[in-house]
């Protein structure tokens, strides 16, 4: 087959095995149509099939026939050396590619149970390389070589793969199957072989206990797929033929937004959610409705809703199933009569070949919102206004299965909140209304449960629906093929997956008994030992993970297994622990033991051959807690470049640099924290103190620094800053270092964005204000003092404590430089207005910025701090430049009255220089009246600013003397106030 004959038309078979449709009725005996239509045992025991098994056998059989056979179940066969013959074989070769992954996720996602074990493929495949056997025998040790090893191969960069997983050979021949015919540059040849790359993997990480990034080169085949498939759609002349191709791009770029995801990368992933959808036509919009949400309301409300429509519903829906069970016989049997549960299951509302709904039968709650009104009451006229709330009709599914993912994406981006809750119960029930795929009708059901947990009047249905979810996966109320055909466009879980999300739901209702029990049946032993926990049982959580350690299986798995039920996990063969799953059991026990923390991380180092992301983790903190900053920056680089997604790790990596004063390494960690959580503002506050640390020379090695070589830094000592401060104790409304404008710049940006996430922190605000000054962002600087001010005040006034003083809340130095930015602009300002004068300068100097410094005055500071002399002086100098010569003089009155002029002010009588000062003040003061206070009130005005100055003025000299006189009036200077007085006098006069 060539790429070309498999682009001439949508539905050829490769395309249609991508899309999980049947290929044409002909090919019904074909290798393609049995992976499509389900028939997974069928083409793993083919002659195709068994080509490429044959070499696997031969492998393990040349490394166990040097082992005695009563150790052969401790061997692992290193299943990465194998090497399979696809040349000239491609075409099979990547269908049992796919039916191996599929198996794989049949029986531990979708079910239900596939009946062909991987040592009985093997031996059925390759006979002559296993030794013959009776009937009666077994192969425990086969199978515990073939699990072993299985799961051996799927660590990934330290990440062990879920050891209680079944039939983990089958994953590993699609990875060995998928990665050959990629060496042998088969997409050139196939084009689809891109997107089965990213779904085995997609697959592969899903088991993992943490997750790892994408291959970079593996998205980017799968971006230039879909630019192929764009160029295809644009020239197609059917319209039928064009919407297939858009289906298929829109599925590409579903699946890896779901990869994105899973990764963290939510902006990466938004980007590809909204592409999905206007690739596949569907058109969508939150919006309001009336209607009635409880039995008893009266008067309708707006309702929040989902319209959503597709521009051909149903295109994709499943062809018809020819299941046997309906799912109304199984409802009928689900739950006995009289449970005691107010949630039931009621038959004759369930959908043939769909999972199980559990109604809400609750006095108060409808089941769904009833809408009363047919048309929403905020829709944009012409988009989507013509869609009944209520009755909207049904969505494709490739569409339901983007808005679910829509949904996941706004629980990653949005704060939890009420809000989010609802917006997401809008998707869900929108695609709810319309059971089409049993998959993506469990994905539903699952946000649903999820999303009712956190209330008291629908928990129990949201418990009881997640039990049934878990407990239906072994039916067969709906063909393998439906399950499947949408499986790597939904987020499922896994069934351990599922079942520990069930524990955590028991872990949350105080029903630690049974969450327990749950966790010891899945093997969770992190979660058994917090479990234990709970329940007073430390000492038992530490014996359990030293038997697991000392090999003591049988023993640990005989206490652990006492209330423990049948299930198809007990089918597993138990080996040896993987070195992966050996380090991770080491480091909880070193979180248990802190006495002997290091020596146990050290040791889970080690046993992991310097491959547990965990295990430097753990000792990069361990080090950081003892402000070991050199040993556990290393700890911490090893962590991050064995796995990079922990946004926790590179935030430490980052403080632990800080502490040593090595901001260039400081500050490209922090970037990668940023990237993999934007939402942490802290990060971002970091992140510009490590700008105005940093040198110009250094910024183009930002990206490749924590590339180069770890070098050897004896020098441990810790600088004062901890990223929160920018200012220097000699001058705090300076940058603490030279950094070239671009450095500053990037700063202001960042704490710009850290404003996003912790808009309430004086701190960062105080930040953002110091480096707006310093860029010239005035405007900025003066927004950022209101807020603090109202911040800093508020807390004030809800603690205990006194009200603080404004010298400790304003930055006097930023404040006069924003109003000398104000006064001091250059005159020929607004003179010649055909001047090329920037938009930034405009808003940050005179004119331009005198509205903001106004307003800050008199809204913010003044109202807050109305005894406070300095702002009054401040408040004065800005007057003064504007002509308010009324309200200019009456500010420095204030200014003497609350300053030195006041009875408070008890230094004044007692010490000679702050009298010194007092006295000059006060001259200075009667100057400016005798000045100004003759001169138009304001620039409007022809009435006097202060008709009555000397009155003032007199007043003002004779309470200051009276104040000072027992003090003072032997003083030299005592004369010069008595000459004002008697000036001030024979004026009157």
């Amino acid at each position: 087959m060539s790429s070309a004959v498999a682009w001439t038309q949508p539905w050829h078979a490769e395309w249609q095995l991508l899309r999980g449709a049947l290929p044409a009725e002909d090919e019904k005996e074909s290798l393609p149509y049995r992976v499509a239509s389900g028939e997974l045992e069928s083409v793993l025991r083919s002659a195709d099939a068994r080509r490429f098994l044959q070499p696997v056998a031969q492998c393990m059989q040349a490394v166990c026939q040097r082992v005695p056979a009563a150790e052969r179940a401790q061997v692992v066969v290193p299943l990465d050396q194998v090497s399979l013959p696809v040349k000239g074989h491609e075409w099979e070769a990547l269908c049992v590619a796919i039916a191996a992954l599929h198996a794989f996720v049949q029986l531990n996602w979708t079910g239900p149970d596939l009946p062909l074990s991987p040592m009985a493929l093997l031996r059925s495949a390759a006979p002559d390389y296993f030794e013959a056997r009776s009937v009666d025998d077994d192969d425990n040790a086969w199978d515990a070589v073939v699990h072993a090893s299985s799961l051996e191969y799927l660590t990934l960069r330290g990440e062990p793969a879920y050891h209680l997983c079944e039939a983990p050979f089958y994953l590993v021949v699609s990875l060995l199957l998928l990665e050959a015919l990629h060496q042998a540059h088969a997409e050139d040849t196939f084009p689809t072989l891109a997107m089965w790359r990213l779904r085995a993997r997609a697959v592969h990480m899903r088991i993992l206990d943490e997750p790892v990034a994408c291959e970079e080169e593996l998205l980017a085949r799968v971006d230039a797929l879909v630019e192929a498939l764009v160029a295809h759609a644009r020239t197609a002349t059917d319209t039928r033929v064009q919407y297939l191709w858009d289906n298929i791009r829109a599925r590409a770029m579903l699946e890896t937004a779901l990869m994105y995801q899973r990764t963290g990368q939510d902006r990466l992933a938004s980007e590809r959610l909204v592409q999905a959808a206007k690739a596949n036509g569907l058109e969508y919009e939150l919006s309001g409705a009336l209607g009635k949400r409880t039995k008893w309301q009266k008067e309708a409300k707006t309702q929040l809703v989902l319209l959503a429509e597709s521009r051909e519903a149903g295109a994709d829906k499943a062809e018809d199933n020819d299941t046997p069970a309906p799912s109304a016989a199984l409802a009928a049997l689900a739950q006995p009569e009289n449970s005691g549960w107010q949630a039931t299951v009621d038959p004759e509302k369930q959908v043939d070949h769909q999972p199980l709904t559990y109604s809400l039968n609750d006095d108060t709650l409808l089941e769904q919102t009833e809408f009363t009104s047919t048309q929403a009451s905020d829709s944009p006229a012409g988009h989507l206004s013509h869609l009944d709330p209520g009755h909207q009709p049904p969505l494709a599914v490739t569409d339901q299965c983007t808005l679910l993912a829509l949904c996941l994406n706004i629980h990653n981006t949005q704060a939890s909140h009420g809000l989010t809750s609802e917006q997401m119960s809008a998707f869900v029930e929108r695609v709810m209304a319309h059971p089409q795929n049993w998959s993506v009708h469990t994905m539903s059901l699952l946000l649903r449960s999820r999303l009712e947990s956190t209330r008291t009047r629908t928990i129990e249905r949201s418990t009881l629906q997640l039990q049934a979810l878990v407990d239906q996966m072994p039916t067969n109320d709906s063909s393998v093929r439906e399950r499947l055909r949408f499986f790597h466009t939904l987020e499922l879980p896994a069934k351990w997956a599922m079942q520990a999300e069930l524990a955590r739901r028991f872990l949350s209702m105080g029903v630690l008994r049974s969450a327990l029990e749950v966790f010891e049946r899945v093997e969770m032993w992190e979660e058994v030992v917090q479990c234990l926990g709970l329940l007073g049982r430390q000492t038992e959580g530490k014996e359990v993970v030293r038997d697991l350690l000392a090999g003591h299986k049988t023993e640990a798995q005989a206490r652990l297994q006492e209330k423990r039920i049948a299930t198809s996990a007990s089918r597993v063969p138990r080996t040896h622990f993987v070195r992966g799953r050996l380090a991770k059991l080491w480091c909880l026990l070193g979180d248990m033991e802190p006495a002997n923390a290091e020596a146990h991380y050290l040791h889970a180092w080690d046993v992991s051959g310097g491959t547990s992301s965990r295990a430097a983790r753990s000792l990069g903190g361990y080090h950081f807690a003892l402000h070991a900053y050199a040993q556990s920056s290393a700890w911490l680089r090893r962590a991050v470049r064995i796995n990079a997604l922990y946004p926790r790790t590179w935030f430490m990596l980052g403080c632990s640099y800080m502490r040593l004063e090595r901001w260039l390494e400081a500050a490209a960690s922090f970037r990668q924290c940023t990237a993999l959580e934007e939402e942490d503002g802290e990060s971002w506050n970091n992140l510009a103190s490590c700008y105005l640390r940093m040198q110009d020379a250094q910024v183009p090695r930002l990206d490749t620094v924590l590339d180069e070589d770890e070098e050897a830094d004896g020098a441990s000592t810790a600088a004062s800053d901890s990223g929160v401060s920018l200012g220097t104790e000699e001058a705090p409304g300076a940058p603490a270092s030279g950094a070239g404008f671009e450095l500053r710049l990037l700063a202001h940006k960042a704490l710009g964005i850290a404003l996003k996430f912790q808009f309430e922190s004086w701190r960062v605000w105080t930040n953002y204000m110091i480096v707006s000054v310093d860029v010239g962002l005035l405007s900025e600087a003066a927004r950022a003092l209101t807020r603090i001010v109202e911040i800093r005040t508020r807390e004030s006034s809800q603690s205990a404590r006194e009200t603080q003083a404004a010298a400790s809340i304003v930055d006097m130095a930023v404040l006069n430089k924003l109003v000398d930015a104000v006064i001091r602009a250059p005159a020929a300002e607004a003179e010649d207005a055909s001047a090329p004068v920037s938009a930034v300068r405009r808003a940050n100097e005179g004119e331009g910025l005198r509205p903001v410094v106004e307003r800050l005055f008199v809204d913010t500071l003044l109202p807050r701090f109305s005894s406070e002399p300095a702002l009054w002086q401040a408040y004065a100098r800005l007057l003064f430049a504007q002509n308010e010569f009324r309200a200019m003089l009456t500010a420095r009155i204030q200014s003497f009255q609350c300053g030195l002029g006041s009875p408070e002010a008890l230094d004044v009588v007692t010490d000679r220089p702050t009298w010194i000062r007092a006295k000059d003040e006060l001259q200075e003061l009667c100057d400016l009246l005798e000045n100004l206070a003759t001169r138009p009130a304001s620039p409007d005005s022809s009435e006097e600013a202060l008709p009555d100055w000397r009155f003032r003025a007199r007043t003002l000299v004779r309470t200051f003397m009276a104040r000072t006189r027992d003090s003072f009036d032997t003083d030299p200077a005592w004369d010069e106030l008595t000459e004002l007085a008697a000036a001030l006098q024979r004026g009157r006069s």
